[in-house]
């Protein structure tokens, strides 16, 4: 194992990656953001969850540091050849024309999601970048290509952000959106500070605390509880995360994020459900971080309680951050699924799901455990 791997294991998976940028040096500097300031910080000082300097958690013990870094990083060294398919993860081609009408998600890998509810199109967590790192040159490096260029995914409404780690908020697609597109971004309390230093229009940043919405294009975007943490550097918890309901009159869809299991999923499908499809991390999962990251069963737990409609999994598949297997995510996914009867999307990466009619499971993934044929 690397000096740079066991940095980010023994902080838990991405959220470490500020470390491994102060290791790697190069040109780092602009991608670990800003830190919030003047009436931006004053909003955020007036949130409930904001005190001591950092965001917390609502509900007590929750931690975002693992539990057990030396068994961390022996589960790290235990098995790798597992963590990567020995084959190709297949790609769809992303390029298609929009959907007028209806609810449809394209997956593009990892948590990144177009989301089209009656016309409107509404971007989620968007990495296209080869490494989710503040560095070219170290930190984990995507399984499989982008579904299409980020200049061609046509009009978009909004960006919607879950959280600053660099898996979720990636400066040059940031920098793309901001030049290709003209929608607006919206973010959790203090994010906006690395938006400003990137260049996005203060006009097109709109942050939320949980329980505070956005309207755009008749669709509304609430940003609601998670259990997580923050921080593109050594600093913690500088800004808030969030997951998202995204509410219109051609469907609900619920989006994760990232986010541990917890008793809040009952309340939020009581005051937002129930849910036409929920979009669930259900990889990067270790004993040691339980807190913060759901496990599958957790994701279909927190589904049923959502009344949360087809369970896409996203948070898997693209980047290793965790020690367990490439694709354990989905196969224990399903199993839990079928005992609780959730129904499961499991779309290639790239292709669209219409949320009506999703594809039959075809198990593409078994293909991929298959080494490459020359």
């Amino acid at each position: 194992m690397t000096r740079f791997s066991r940095l980010a294991a023994a902080a838990g998976a991405a959220g470490a990656l500020g470390m491994l940028a102060a290791a790697a040096g190069r040109g780092v500097g602009a991608a670990m953001g800003a830190r919030p300031s003047g009436r931006r910080l004053e909003r955020m000082q007036r949130s409930p969850r904001y005190r001591a300097g950092a965001f917390h958690n609502t509900r007590p013990g929750t931690s975002s540091s693992p539990s057990d870094q030396r068994e961390l990083l022996e589960r790290f060294r235990e098995n790798a050849e597992t963590r990567r398919p020995p084959g190709a993860i297949p790609v769809v081609s992303g390029l298609r024309e929009p959907a007028a009408e209806g609810l449809h998600v394209t997956w593009f890998g990892h948590s990144s999601a177009l989301v089209e509810i009656g016309g409107a199109r509404l971007l989620l967590d968007p990495v296209w970048s080869e490494r989710c790192s503040p560095s070219r040159h170290v930190g984990p490096r995507r399984m499989h290509g982008t579904p299409l260029p980020l200049e061609r995914i046509g009009h978009v409404d909004a960006v919607v952000i879950s959280h600053d780690h660099y898996d979720h908020l990636d400066m040059p697609s940031i920098r793309t959106l901001v030049d290709t597109t003209q929608a607006v971004f919206v973010v959790p309390l203090g994010v906006g500070a690395h938006l400003d230093v990137w260049g996005v229009p203060a006009e097109r940043v709109v942050e939320c605390d949980w329980g505070e919405s956005h309207e755009v294009a008749g669709v509304r975007v609430t940003a609601v509880e998670s259990q997580h943490f923050s921080g593109r550097g050594l600093r913690r918890d500088g800004t808030l995360w969030a997951s998202w309901v995204l509410a219109g009159e051609a469907g609900r869809v619920f989006f994760s994020g990232d986010t541990g299991y917890f008793d809040g999923y009952e309340e939020i499908g009581a005051e937002h459900g129930p849910f036409d499809v929920s979009l669930m991390a259900v990889g990067a999962y270790d004993p040691s971080w339980q807190d913060i990251h759901l496990d599958p069963e957790e994701a279909v737990r927190a589904t049923v309680e959502l009344r949360g409609g087809v369970l896409l999994p996203i948070h898997w598949c693209t980047f290793v951050l965790a020690p367990h297997p490439w694709a354990e995510p989905v196969e224990r996914l399903l199993v839990a699924a079928a005992t609780e009867g959730v129904p499961v999307a499991v779309p290639r990466v790239g292709e669209r799901v219409d949320v009506s009619a999703p594809p039959a499971l075809d198990a593409w993934w078994e293909g991929a455990a298959e080494p490459a044929r020359h």
